[in-house]
């Protein structure tokens, strides 16, 4: 999941209204993982709570299954937002990878290499994997430029884990038992005042998922010891599901 969504109009919109037009003709596909159903028609509604600099933003998110994406091997499915992303997703075994994403102002699918693993084959406790992420919630505390994280998209590398299978979780939507519990952790380095002076910035993550639902909560932080950055948080509870 996204810690930002940005919206965009032109050239790579229209080229992915194409790709759902192509996918919406497609028939209906294995549904994949049970804690990540990929069957065409499915959608989740959450509510967003994001924290930067000690502000407060409430969101609304919509994401849906397009059914199967044409022209790529016919065991693609494609999962799109209401900022017009896209997501290309593969299950395997239990679990899902997904093999390329799109967003507006982009001329196509950008395929991940390797595929990012959103959920592994095999789900017992301690499973571990890795995954490529971005800074997107701590931030410098000036205004210079150069002090900035988010606008730079800063690599992240976390280490994820089976934490738990048998959680139980209560959200707006309702309440979900046996959810698995995905724990993720990992560290930046990043340059402070001006480049002269370096912090790390630690991640953490915990994503529940439910049987045959999907996702139904999700907490992200972004801590530092250093004085230059402030931490930033945020918040996903699934709200409602359906199709």
């Amino acid at each position: 999941m996204p810690a930002t969504a940005i919206v965009h109009a032109g050239r790579a919109q229209r080229a992915l209204a194409l790709v759902l037009l192509a996918a919406s003709l497609a028939a209906c596909g294995p549904s994949g993982g049970s804690y990540y159903p990929l069957t065409a028609g499915r959608w989740w509604h959450y509510a967003v709570e994001t924290v930067v600099l000690d502000d407060a933003r409430q969101s609304r998110f919509l994401l849906q299954n397009a059914g199967l994406a044409r022209g790529l091997d016919g065991q693609v499915h494609l999962q799109i937002s209401q900022t017009r992303s896209a997501d290309f997703l593969r299950a395997e075994g239990d679990g899902v990878l997904r093999i390329a994403s799109q967003h507006p102002g982009m001329p196509g699918p950008r395929p991940d290499e390797p595929p990012r693993v959103v959920l592994p084959q095999t789900l017992a406790a301690g499973t571990e994997w890795q995954v490529r992420s971005s800074l997107a919630l701590a931030e410098s505390r000036t205004f210079e430029p150069r002090d900035r994280i988010i606008p730079r998209r800063l690599p992240v590398a976390l280490t994820k884990t089976i934490a738990s299978r048998d959680e139980t979780v209560e959200v707006t939507a309702g309440r979900f038992e046996h959810c698995l519990l995905v724990e993720g952790v990992g560290e930046a380095s990043v340059p402070a005042d001006r480049g002269n002076a370096s912090a790390t910035i630690r991640v953490s993550i915990r994503e529940w998922y439910a049987p045959n639902v999907g996702l139904v909560k999700l907490e992200r932080e972004e801590t530092t010891a250093s004085t230059f950055f402030k931490p930033g948080r945020q918040r996903w509870e699934l709200l409602d599901h359906g199709g």
